[in-house]
Formats: structure tokens, C-alpha cells, sequence
């Protein structure tokens, strides 16, 4: 709650073209992904542009610094797996992609639970190639924000700050997306 009141401080705008705003508004489930350093806004901000979707399910890493975040994912209405790449990151994948067949659109970080910062790892692209789903690359820019000393440089708004909510245009993976046809897609969602 903590959290929700601290964000709603924040006005925020979509920043995306007609056709984003409307998939994320009336579907189809997608995959949303962001960088780790900006994972708390999304929380809160893409939901105000989700129409009636049921709730997003999220992967959360199994630490603590993870289920910190899950707590305050399920806070806001957010089924959250637990599974990273080094802890079972490919179950949780499978489950993502069951929820995913059955109407819900799913959120990963795209940099992981460990880095490196801002490099882009596989996790939303295999996803995305399991399902068919297209990944939506989501970014947060704000002026007023207090940057941490952590590995993720991570970003917290100031109360009262606008946050822009950056969202890309589709980026899909084809099941013939393998080896360096897929590694061309991870620098795509990369950059």
C-alpha cells in the first residue's frame, strides 16, 4: 500500500503508437519486459493502461531482494511465479507460458535478477518463441529520481515527478529463431 500511495504521486503518460496502446488495452496477451533499474514503475504504471485484462503474471526471483517485489506485485493485483535463470527459471518459463495459452499476458525483466545491467538475456525470447506472444518493450524516463548504487543503477521516481512510460513497438520471435537468428533478436530487444 506503501508503494501505490508513494507512485500515485507520480502523474504518468504513455508514451507508445496507436496500435501498442490499443493491444495493450484489448489484447491479445503480450509479453511486457523492462530493464531491472526501472521495474517498480511498470508495476504500478502499466495496469493504468491495461483496460479489463485479468492480471499480469510476473516472474520474481527466488531471493530477497525478489520477493520484495513479489510482495508488492501481489499487493497491486499480480500473479507472481518464482524462477530465475540460475533457480528454476525454465519451470517457471513453462508455467508462464500455460498462463500465457489461457488469456494472461506475462512480465519479465529483460536484464534478469542478476545482470548484467541493461544487456538483454533470453528468458523474454524464449517466452515469446514458446508462445507465439509478442514482446513489448517497456522503459521509464524521469527527471526527478533518486539513482541507488546498486549493480542495476536502480531508479526510484521523487514524489510529484512525471514518469513517462515508454512502450516499444512489437518485437516477435518466430519458432525457426534459433541460435544466430536469435541472438540477432536479443540485440534488437536490446536496443
Amino acid at each position: 500500500r506503501l508503494v501505490q500511495a508513494y507512485l500515485r504521486t507520480c502523474p504518468c503518460e504513455l508514451v507508445a503508437s496507436p496500435e501498442v496502446a490499443r493491444v495493450m488495452a484489448l489484447g491479445p496477451p503480450v509479453i511486457y519486459t523492462t530493464w531491472h533499474c526501472h521495474l517498480l514503475s511498470p508495476l504500478f504504471t502499466v495496469r493504468q493502461f491495461q483496460g479489463s485484462h485479468p492480471p499480469t503474471v510476473l516472474m520474481a526471483s527466488p531471493s530477497r531482494d525478489g520477493e520484495f517485489i513479489a510482495q508488492v506485485a501481489r499487493g497491486l493485483g499480480f500473479t507472481v511465479l518464482s524462477g530465475s535463470r540460475r533457480k528454476g527459471g525454465v519451470q517457471t518459463l513453462r508455467q508462464m507460458s500455460d498462463w500465457f495459452r489461457r488469456g494472461y499476458s506475462c512480465g519479465l525483466i529483460a536484464d534478469g535478477s542478476r545482470g548484467p545491467a541493461r544487456v538483454a538475456q533470453k528468458g523474454p525470447l524464449y517466452l515469446a518463441r514458446e508462445t507465439q506472444g509478442a514482446i513489448l518493450p517497456v522503459a521509464v524516463a524521469t527527471r526527478l529520481k533518486l539513482t541507488f548504487n546498486t549493480w542495476d543503477r536502480f531508479e526510484l521516481p521523487m514524489p510529484l515527478g512525471r514518469i513517462a512510460l515508454l512502450v516499444g513497438d512489437p518485437l516477435r520471435v518466430w519458432p525457426e529463431d534459433r541460435g544466430p537468428a536469435l541472438e540477432d533478436k536479443r540485440r534488437e530487444l536490446e536496443f
